[in-house]
């Protein structure tokens, strides 16, 4: 038997997150049993026009429910759980997190337990320390410290060895809520020996250390200090540690606290009924109060860190909110990293404001937000106390894998037991060997609207052609390929019509002429016609004004 096809070997699959960041979902397979390690969803990039989020590519798990043993949730990011109701579309595996994870996840459950029907939904809550069977696979959850409450790193022990999960960690030697990274139990695991170790890469190429969230609480402290005016405060809604950092600086600067957007009372309020923090109901202010309130004395934690056109921050910058309008003397904060992507639009926000009269503090300006992922230099402590046999890095762009690859060599594990890995590429482990095991189907599947996949390249390609050179709908009525009235043109997004009517009677001749030679030449076919027609004044409206319009042939026989 060769190692290429031995029965006994344990299966790393990633589905998603490698060359990328979001989409995490990975699966470990050992005789047929699935393992299923998160499953996320990535925000739509620049190119991807009118889609809402992007999921990954289930059909390696098409037909195989019964093979799946457990979905493992490693916190409540939603690049980690906000393709879970997709997959429950076809699937219903036990869910496994912590009850901050599960909570975050809760209103997708509601919505499944209506899509299942009568399909009840298996879900256990699990603690850092506990340890867990699923079939082959045994885990240990272990405690890690990131940007949201009730986070884990993953320890597997399976017939192979023990196969170790960082999901996604930093080293905060002062968190604010007091979870702590476990370097103990690592260095444990590293003594007893690991086959390999699977390491979040997203902050690979930051030198150092990422900052302290005690830190970044004295940056803010020092804010309200100096602020006369009203706060406004918008950050990512399920980075607990922070809200809950505003409420007790508020709290010792006597400011009452208004919540506005929906994820930001859904956050507190999760927070609340699972006792992370405590929050007295003096110190609440209804927004519909706060116009009377004094400006000194309020502190409003809103959305909108991201730009988001329908933000509370963005309908505020647009003079478009209901109750919350900007004076001079206003400070606005945003508490959190401008995700790649958005930064057109923050910026817009930012100037809109300041116009305004606020003072505007963001990241670039002030210490105000801490990354909850591992710089380089805390990379290397979890590699060095781990040691692991094998190593793979996940989490993160193609980039990002590579740097992380080397600093894995680097830290002493040998080059030919460093795997680069990208979606869909197996590599399978056994009796302290790796190797390549094929390819399965992997990709992105892009959720437009209520349609799930049925928007591919073909159709973004078509969205972007409409956004940036428009369309030109051709209407013409022929009688055997014989025009007997027409060509009629009519643009959208294109040229402003009155002012190019010279180009539209060169169209309407190329169009006739061309119809002419095609009958004369080759007889009727009205399909070979409409192809014509689109190849003839595309070509004339790139010549003559360096556009490539969707062109829409309408042809109709009399």
């Amino acid at each position: 038997m060769t190692p290429m096809n031995d029965p006994n070997a344990v299966k790393i699959i990633p589905l998603g997150g490698l060359g990328e960041i979001g989409l995490n979902c990975l699966a470990l397979e050992y005789q047929g049993q699935l393992l299923l390690i998160d499953c996320g969803l990535m925000f739509p990039e620049d190119f991807m026009l009118g889609v809402d989020i992007v999921i990954p590519d289930f059909t390696f798990l098409e037909d195989r429910s019964d093979d799946i043993i457990g979905l493992i949730l490693t916190h409540g990011h939603e690049d980690h759980i906000g393709a879970v109701s997709f997959l429950l579309r076809e699937h219903n595996p036990l869910i496994v997190g912590s009850r901050m994870t599960l909570a975050f996840l809760g209103n997708q459950l509601g919505q499944l337990k209506k899509l299942n029907g009568d399909n009840e939904l298996s879900i256990e809550v699990v603690e850092a320390g506990d340890v867990r069977g699923f079939g082959p696979f045994e885990v240990e959850f272990i405690q890690v410290s990131h940007s949201i409450i009730g986070g884990f790193a993953l320890s597997i022990r399976t017939p192979q060895g023990v196969i170790v999960h960082s999901g996604d960690f930093k080293l905060d030697f002062t968190p604010f809520n007091g979870e702590m990274t476990d370097l103990t139990r690592f260095a444990e695991l590293g003594k007893e020996g690991v086959l390999c170790f699977l390491s979040d890469s997203t902050n690979v190429e930051q030198d150092g250390y990422t900052v302290s969230e005690r830190d970044i609480a004295l940056e803010l402290e020092n804010i309200f200090h100096h602020c006369q005016g009203r706060i406004l405060v918008t950050l990512f809604a399920s980075n607990l540690q922070r809200i809950h950092q505003i409420f007790e600086i508020a709290e010792r600067f006597q400011r009452k606290v208004v919540l506005n957007g929906r994820s930001i009372i859904s956050s507190v309020r999760i927070a609340r009924e699972l006792g992370a923090f405590h929050v007295d109901e003096s110190q609440l202010l209804d927004i519909g109060m706060l116009e009377n309130a004094e400006r000194d004395k309020v502190v409003i934690l809103c959305t909108g860190s991201q730009g988001e056109p329908m933000s509370v921050l963005s309908r505020i910058a647009d003079d478009n909110h209901k109750h919350i309008s900007i004076y001079d003397g206003d400070t606005v904060i945003l508490s959190s990293k401008i995700i790649p992507g958005n930064e057109r639009a923050v910026t817009n926000i930012i100037n809109e404001l300041y116009r305004k009269g606020a003072e505007v503090i963001y990241e670039t300006i002030s210490n105000i937000h801490t990354s909850g992922h591992a710089h380089r230099e805390e990379l290397k402590v979890l590699l060095r106390l781990v040691r692991p046999e094998h190593f793979v890095p996940i989490h993160g762009e193609y980039r990002h894998l590579v740097q992380h690859a080397k600093l894995a060599e680097s830290m002493g594990v040998s080059r030919e037991n460093v795997h680069v890995l990208e979606d869909g590429k197996v590599l399978a482990l056994a009796d302290n060997k790796a190797w390549d095991y094929g390819l399965v189907p992997s990709g992105r599947i892009y959720v437009d609207g209520h349609g799930v996949g049925d928007v591919g390249n073909i159709v973004l390609t078509d969205r972007r052609i409409l956004s940036e050179d428009g369309t030109i709908t051709c209407a013409l009525a022929h009688r055997d390929g014989v025009v007997v009235s027409g060509p009629y043109f009519k643009s959208k997004g294109l040229v402003y019509e009155p002012e190019y009517r010279d180009l539209w009677d060169e169209a309407k001749e190329v169009v006739l002429q061309t119809i002419r030679e095609m009958k004369s030449e080759n007889g009727f076919d009205e399909q070979a016609m409409r192809v014509e027609v689109v190849r003839v004044v595309r070509r004339l409206f790139s010549k003559r004004i360096g556009r490539r319009p969707i062109v829409i042939p309408v042809l109709m026989e009399v």
